[in-house]
């Protein structure tokens, strides 16, 4: 392969900015930095501060360890932060205090956590954490062994209370006296029992007197739709509020008002994103509409208004959201927000941020602060150019082009395309790499890739996300077939030599790609759909067949058959790669084993490859490397005619020297 691009390896070495968290004062941001950890096969999270006022960034957390999750006292004078210790990943609470130049471990949690909040009254830390197993199960776990009763025996997180001055005297006291002589009172306070509802997420009032709790009926994704909002004072009493469906919450700069983000009608998976102002005196409501066709999501409320982002035509845009509904926008089409922060007032804005030309980097008040970009290998990086076509009922349909820098158009050039998961993700145009597809590496060794935004993707309106109600596939396919024929009609694509690749939908729709038509010479399919029905009864979330094919397989089969890949098995003649984990509970391994067997016995060349301990998704760079290889192979041999079996199997990467 050349090495005027990256490699797979070194793709999946480019360090990551993320998690920007602003001081309230508005003189540091704190943000993780994220690099690959070859050796102990993960990923690994650094917590790095930044000073405004001296311009120099400091690395607050221990190299050693996964750190995330940092938040800002009120004073700014401490920052907590999430430490993974151990072999078990131990909770480990961390402060670095900014008076004394050091950090050092508050406690130990043992409870996973999710979410960390600094107390507005900086007199303790509120926690979103798995609850502990309860002593009945522990008992029965003893008397029987392992079991689970489905549907019955949820997990869910519950919301604690950390005392900041008894944890800080345990603390002081191992340097002060013998463990015989201390007097120990309990560090935390578990403010609700884990029982009644689970906890999603949380959002503090200013005043410090409020808490709103997002809780749906449990853990179970099916139950997400049914969420409430629970608003907890300081006696922690509770009190519902009169939100429907809502999506996150966050509370005026005075805690007399919470906003809410909550579908505009009665379909919370189609309909757009809109305001809803909750006067907390009386809980009269009011909302807040953008009058654009826009799906928005908040990130604060502020003095000078809501800041909110939403996806909008392969890139993720931020904006300003006045209480009259007007929308400013603060970003343009050229730039994706991925992450941001923002202090009270309004005034100072962190943002990390990725364009056409270049990578994920913080931005402080519109001022590039990181220079990830000097630290990456000096290759050069594939094109994105945006593009439209018609799909075959007259949809317009967007997308991203990835070309080699020396793109000739006058050369016919072979085509992989990559469909995104979802339905509901974009297409990005900007310089993110993928951790499953082998994009630079393919652009390389001279193939195009194609990044659809088929009917059911963000960023097109309400409208535009409901074409694939009742079908899913067969419109999914016409969308990426006709983005082929128009670049193919265009003099840019080799017609004879077509790949099809993706992840969850993504996989779905390749799969679909490689049994309904006869269009592609190659196909991989990661942790994708074959039969609507095998999914339904298997899947960890069973509403998405509900809300997609509109009923269920036994009052309507016919559905779950015509939008299925495996109806079409017998017209199957794409050689087809399948990549699954184990442990994948969204898309289980049934459906990779149903198409293997069907291509088997239709005589048609495949390959299943079963990541081990791996669930829809993985944290573990190894796996991510052979999951790219794989597709790389996949592809140059069947579309460039090079050998499989030495880069597919990765022997040579076991081999000395």
């Amino acid at each position: 392969m050349s090495q005027r691009y990256l490699t797979v390896e070194e793709q999946l070495s480019l360090p990551l900015v993320n998690g920007t968290v602003i001081s309230p004062d508005g003189k540091k941001l704190a943000y993780t930095l994220r690099r690959t950890d070859w050796d102990g096969n993960k990923y690994m999270r650094t917590v790095v501060v930044y000073d405004a006022e001296s311009e120099t960034a400091l690395h607050v957390s221990n190299d050693e360890f996964d750190c995330s999750l940092p938040d800002w006292s009120p004073d700014s004078k401490r920052l907590v932060f999430l430490q993974k210790t151990g072999e078990e990943n131990k909770n480990d609470l961390m402060i670095f205090d900014f008076e004394l130049k050091r950090s050092y471990k508050l406690l130990t949690f043992e409870q996973e956590i999710s979410q960390m909040k600094w107390s507005q009254k900086n007199d303790g830390l509120f926690l979103v954490a798995a609850s502990p197993e309860s002593e009945e199960l522990k008992k029965r776990k003893e008397s029987y062994g392992e079991f689970e009763y489905i549907d019955e025996e949820t997990k869910n997180s519950s919301l604690y209370f950390v005392h900041l001055s008894r944890a800080m005297k345990k603390y002081s006291a191992r340097f002060e006296l013998p463990r015989d002589m201390r007097c120990e009172e309990a560090l935390f306070d578990k403010l609700t029992d884990g029982k009644e509802f689970h906890i999603s997420s949380i959002s503090l009032s200013p005043d410090g007197n409020y808490i709103a709790l997002l809780a749906p009926p449990t853990s179970d994704y099916n139950d997400f739709d049914s969420a409430k909002v629970f608003l907890m004072n300081e006696e922690r009493e509770l009190k519902e509020l009169p939100l429907a469906h809502p999506r996150g919450c966050l509370f005026s700069g005075d805690s007399k008002r919470l906003a809410c983000v909550v579908p505009a009608g009665d379909d919370p998976w189609m309909d757009n994103g809109v305001v809803e102002i909750v006067d907390l005196s009386d809980l009269s409501k009011r909302r807040l509409s953008v009058g654009q066709d826009l799906n928005i999501e908040p990130v604060a409320w502020t003095e000078k208004g809501f800041f909110v982002n939403w996806i909008e035509d392969c890139t993720i845009r931020l904006g300003l959201l006045d209480e009259e509904g007007h929308l400013e926008g603060l970003t343009d089409e050229d730039q994706m927000v991925m992450a941001s922060s923002v202090t009270p007032d309004g005034k100072r804005l962190a943002i990390v941020m990725a364009g056409i030309f270049e990578s994920p980097e913080i931005y402080l008040d519109g001022r590039k602060i990181t220079d990830i970009a000097s630290i990456h290998p000096r290759r050069e990086r594939v094109r994105k150019e945006r593009l439209s076509w018609k799909s075959c009922d007259g949809t317009e349909i967007h997308g991203v082009l990835n070309l080699p820098t020396d793109f000739d158009s006058s050369r016919k050039y072979p085509l992989v395309v990559l469909v995104h998961g979802g339905p509901t993700w974009t297409a990005l145009a900007a310089r993110i790499t993928s951790s499953y597809y082998p994009i630079e590496q393919l652009v390389s060794r001279g193939v195009l890739v194609l990044e659809p935004n088929y009917r059911g993707s963000e960023g097109y309106g309400r409208d535009f996300r409901k074409l694939n109600y009742r079908n899913l596939g067969i419109g999914d396919y016409e969308d990426v077939v006709s983005g082929v024929d128009s670049l193919i009609e265009r003099g840019l694509v080799n017609g004879d030599r077509l790949g099809v690749m993706g992840w969850s939908q993504g996989g779905y729709i390749s799969a679909f790609c490689a049994t309904y038509g006869k269009r592609f010479k190659a196909a991989s399919v990661g942790a994708g759909i074959s039969n609507w029905m095998t999914y339904h009864v298997n899947t960890d979330i069973h509403q998405f067949c509900h809300r997609y094919l509109g009923n269920n397989p036994w009052e309507d089969p016919k559905i779950y058959e015509l939008t299925s890949p495996i109806s079409y098995i017998k017209n199957a003649s794409t050689p087809t790669l399948i990549q699954h984990g184990d442990s994948d509970t969204r898309v289980p391994t049934p459906n990779a084993f149903e198409l293997y067997q069907g291509l088997r016995e239709m005589n048609v060349p495949v390959r299943l490859v079963i990541y081990k301990d791996m669930g829809h998704n993985t944290v573990k760079p190894g796996l991510h490397r052979a999951i790219m290889t794989q597709n790389l192979a996949w592809f140059s041999h069947y579309l460039l005619g090079e050998p499989l079996e030495g880069s597919f199997k990765m022997t040579d990467a076991l081999s000395p020297g």
